[in-house]
């Protein structure tokens, strides 16, 4: 080496034999030690994390990869990203995310378009995505995936409710109602297996937020479909999404007299809260549903002609739970406004004035107890 350099100096170079030595040595420690092989070509299969915003741009590319290994990664990482902080989403929507995730809803692969549908979940909660989606017409599209395998509608469906928002006055969730989300839930509630169904359900619960909606679910002849599924009680998260409805449909006077053309609709939900189901959510929902459905004179009628009121009085005598135990006090109260049932439901009133009196450190409870006292004993 050291000859080569004295060449290009111009300079004679002549080493001396310890020198000479002294080159042998270090050609054979550099030989041992310093070479290095070259370094593997990476997988191919292997999605690198970059640093910090060159993140999202690399995700977002792959979503379209050719590779379905890469596409799976991408948007597993997406929805790993979107739990963490929702700074994730706001990143992911400026390099073009959103069209992407809608993209992969159309994947051949089952997988990855589960994935994206729990990354729009996670990502429609945004306000920032909210307005994308309204400005870019997405919401249709977005309703697809609902036609999908058993798996991939369960998403959707995750989906379609997770839009409902109030910082823009609902906007998504009449968009989705403009698109027929209404007959769309109400057929999946119809067809589809019993996960599908239920998540199908609680898609519908959430348009109520939107006043018009109720006359859409009516004139869909929702109340059939929901009676119908309250008789599936060995589904016991279907009769509650069931009730749920149905009790929200009850907010509205034109809903009351819908739940009341059909006796089945008040049998079923007196046969749930007869069963005493273990569920606290399924009874809570029935009740709620039958208290809502007793303020209609005729729902009082249905009531006394199906032995409601002993089912009450049932429900009184072991009911555990506050909010149950509230909803069937106030379903005592409707139902006394009816002389016949006010007169068979005379015996409960010392029960009722024990219960307000053991739960005086609750006030909704012994309060409701005391207005059910108050409408039995009450005379004209």
């Amino acid at each position: 080496m050291w000859q080569v350099l004295r060449q290009r100096q111009g300079l004679d170079y002549e080493p001396s034999p310890a020198t000479r030595g002294k080159i042998t040595e270090n050609l054979q420690h550099i030989a041992m030690f310093e070479c290095k092989p070259n370094i593997k070509p990476l997988d191919p299969h292997l999605l690198t994390e970059p640093y910090e915003v060159r993140a999202y741009a690399k995700l977002v590319r792959n979503l379209s990869s050719p590779d379905l290994v890469l596409r799976q990664k991408a948007v597993a990482a997406l929805v790993q990203y979107f739990g963490q902080k929702t700074e994730h989403i706001a990143r992911t929507l400026d390099y073009g995310g959103l069209q992407a995730l809608v993209d992969s809803l159309s994947d051949e692969d089952e997988g990855v378009r589960v994935q994206a549908c729990r990354a729009l979940t996670k990502m429609v909660t945004h306000p920032k995505a909210q307005q994308a989606i309204l400005e870019q017409k997405l919401v249709g599209k977005l309703m697809h995936p609902v036609h999908d395998t058993p798996k991939v509608a369960v998403e959707a469906f995750r989906l379609l409710s997770a839009m409902d928002a109030h910082w823009n006055d609902r906007a998504c969730t009449e968009a989705l109602i403009r698109e027929g989300c209404v007959p769309l839930c109400l057929e999946k509630a119809r067809t589809g297996s019993d996960e599908v169904k239920v998540e199908a359900l609680r898609a519908l619960s959430k348009v109520y937020s939107v006043k018009e909606a109720f006359i859409e679910v009516l004139d869909n002849d929702a109340v059939a479909v929901l009676t119908e599924l309250l008789g599936r009680t060995t589904v016991p998260a279907l009769v509650e999404v069931a009730a749920e409805n149905l009790a929200s449909l009850c907010f509205y006077s034109a809903g009351k007299r819908a739940a009341c053309r059909d006796p089945t609709t008040v049998v079923r939900l007196l046969d749930v809260l007869k069963a005493g189901d273990q569920d606290t959510a399924v009874r809570t929902a029935t009740s709620s549903a039958l208290m809502g459905i007793t303020i209609e004179n005729r729902g009082k009628e249905l009531c006394l002609e199906n032995s409601g009121c002993e089912v009450l009085l049932q429900c009184l005598e072991r009911e555990q739970d506050d909010s149950v135990l509230i909803n069937v006090m106030k379903a005592v109260c409707n139902i006394s406004e009816n002389p016949a049932a006010r007169a068979k439901m005379q015996r409960g009133i010392p029960l009722l004035q024990t219960i307000a009196r053991d739960n005086a450190d609750k006030p909704p409870v012994a309060n409701s107890a005391r207005r059910a006292v108050e409408m039995l004993t009450w005379s004209p």
